[in-house]
């Protein structure tokens, strides 16, 4: 039975199971990080979540067991999914550690690790580009080190990629990591990105990880753990997290949002209806004592973390990934910077993209942004290759009232217009949807679609949708053009009076909502 199972595909995110000797944990997923020693949250809380899989860090297990070899998920009381971190971001913090590499290899195996990571060598965010190789050189000899220990292991073990936050050595980890055969690849992610809001640099390295690194294995991102950025990444591929925001948020009065942290303290509301919020209000939360305030924060903060990552697998069960990321992606500054981030990386997520799914759901057209949804792509594309043909006389429609083949427009096209025009004859324009012939109106997404009755569009709309009429015309190389421009919408009206000055037939509607009332 393979370890890594795919059960459900939107752009490059996968719903999925992860099999290990204790259990599975289904992907998108993050696992909180807990302390071997001083947990606030007890780990059946944890588990009552809906967790099922945690990670702690073996060189501190190491230490405080003395090297002493004890079944790791019994010392914890932890009876599912079990990972282990090597104490790399030790190394990060204080240079060294006082177990090599193989040392803290052979302790995870023999203490019961389900997910083991090698002693890699973080690039942080402060090595210059030549430190930096150093790091990842290293941690790939360490890698290959490890692989005799790891060959008759029972348990998943994870090869870090680092060179972050230097793009080239996130590529060249990525492309070398095809010869190492790790169970998954792991990126080591530079804390201060996410601390400072740097989304957008985050979202690059993840989608060069992805787009380089092998595809049929899962993809972990160590130290993400807020739920406003979990969507983007996902999108791109990231399969797995880590995190201990959760409790550090809390012990430093910080309260997780999805679209941000707030301090509790100037909280005059809890924006939220988990049963921790549910059950206080902001006041009573402050006048908690300091432990237990700590405690009840860290469960609010799991409990958001556990929301959104439900909410990202309902959106791509669902097919609609790219729809909840383009409502996201207004919600605060940083996410607005990895949304244009994630739009350069389109091919990849467009390679991934199913172009619909069952049961079908309709498409949200919300704003502009909706014209790079990869289902919108892939359907125009696919008419631009194969159902845009040269032909004798087109006459183009506005496509303003669904379903198109049946509208007040199509029905009441002018006499002489209509002369000698056949159904073939006829197709449709729309800022979002392009150029479409009217024989396929009734097809998805065409008629499987919902959008605002009047959406405001940007000036290049305009410029946009006459750069792709006029591409269709090149195709088409009709003897005869005549475009019905519809006064009243402003992208028709535009778009009419660009062909017009190039000379094209462009017959004017007026009245056209009052004539739909």
């Amino acid at each position: 039975m393979p370890y890594y199972e795919v059960r459900g595909v939107d752009l490059a995110a996968r719903i999925a199971k992860l099999r290990t000797k204790s259990g599975v944990v289904e992907t998108p997923y993050l696992f909180p990080v807990v302390d071997p020693v001083r947990q606030e949250v007890d780990l059946g809380t944890i588990k009552s979540l809906g967790f099922m899989g945690i990670i702690t860090n073996a060189y501190l297990f190491y230490r405080r067991k003395r090297g002493e070899v004890v079944d790791i998920h019994k010392a914890l009381s932890w009876d599912k999914v079990l990972m282990t971190d090597s104490g790399g971001y030790q190394i990060l913090t204080y240079g060294d550690v006082e177990v090599g590499n193989k040392g803290i290899v052979i302790y995870q195996k023999m203490v019961g690790s389900d997910v083991g990571v090698i002693l890699d060598v973080p690039t942080g965010s402060h090595m210059n580009v030549d430190q930096a190789l150093t790091a990842v050189e290293e941690t790939f000899k360490r890698a290959l080190e490890a692989l005799p220990i790891i060959q008759d292991s029972d348990a998943l073990w994870v090869l870090p990629l680092q060179g972050a936050p230097h793009k080239e050595l996130v590529a060249y980890s990525s492309i070398r990591s095809w010869r190492y055969p790790y169970h998954i690849n792991a990126l080591g992610s530079p804390t201060v990105l996410l601390e400072k809001y740097k989304y957008g640099v985050m979202i690059e390295i993840v989608a060069l990880t992805r787009l380089y690194m092998p595809p049929n294995k899962p993809l972990h991102v160590f130290g993400v753990g807020h739920p406003m950025v979990i969507p983007f990444l996902v999108a791109l591929g990231a399969d797995l997290f880590d995190s201990a925001s959760y409790i550090l948020y809390a012990r430093d009065g910080r309260y997780m949002t999805s679209n941000g942290t707030k301090r509790v303290n100037e909280l005059s509301y809890l924006p939220c209806s988990c049963p921790i919020c549910s059950k206080y209000s902001s006041r009573e939360l402050l006048e908690l004592p300091k432990d237990q305030l700590v405690k009840e924060l860290a469960l609010h903060n799991l409990y958001k973390i556990s929301e959104e990552l439900r909410k990202v697998k309902q959106a791509i069960v669902e097919g609609r990934l790219w729809e909840y990321i383009e409502e996201r992606k207004n919600s605060h500054p940083s996410l607005r910077e990895a949304f244009e981030v994630l739009k350069r990386y389109m091919d990849l997520l467009m390679k991934y993209a199913p172009r619909s799914k069952t049961p079908i759901h309709s498409l949200f057209i919300s704003d502009y942004e909706s014209k790079n949804n990869p289902k919108v792509l892939h359907f125009k594309y696919s008419v631009e290759e194969s159902l845009w043909k040269p032909i004798d006389k087109v006459v183009l429609l506005p496509a303003v009232e669904k379903p198109y083949g049946e509208s007040t427009i199509i029905k009441n096209i002018p006499a002489e217009i209509a002369f000698n025009a056949e159904i073939d004859d006829f197709y449709f324009y729309h800022p979002i949807l392009g150029v479409f012939p009217a024989l396929v109106s009734n097809t998805y997404p065409l008629f499987q679609h919902e959008e605002p009755e009047i959406m405001q569009y940007p000036q290049s709309t305009c410029i946009e949708l006459f750069q792709e009429v006029m591409k269709f015309i090149d195709r088409a190389k009709p003897r005869e053009v005549i475009l019905l421009a519809l006064e009243e919408i402003e992208w028709s009206k535009c778009l009419g009076e660009m062909l017009s000055h190039r000379g094209l037939h462009v017959h004017w509607i007026r009245g056209f909502r009052a004539a739909l009332q």
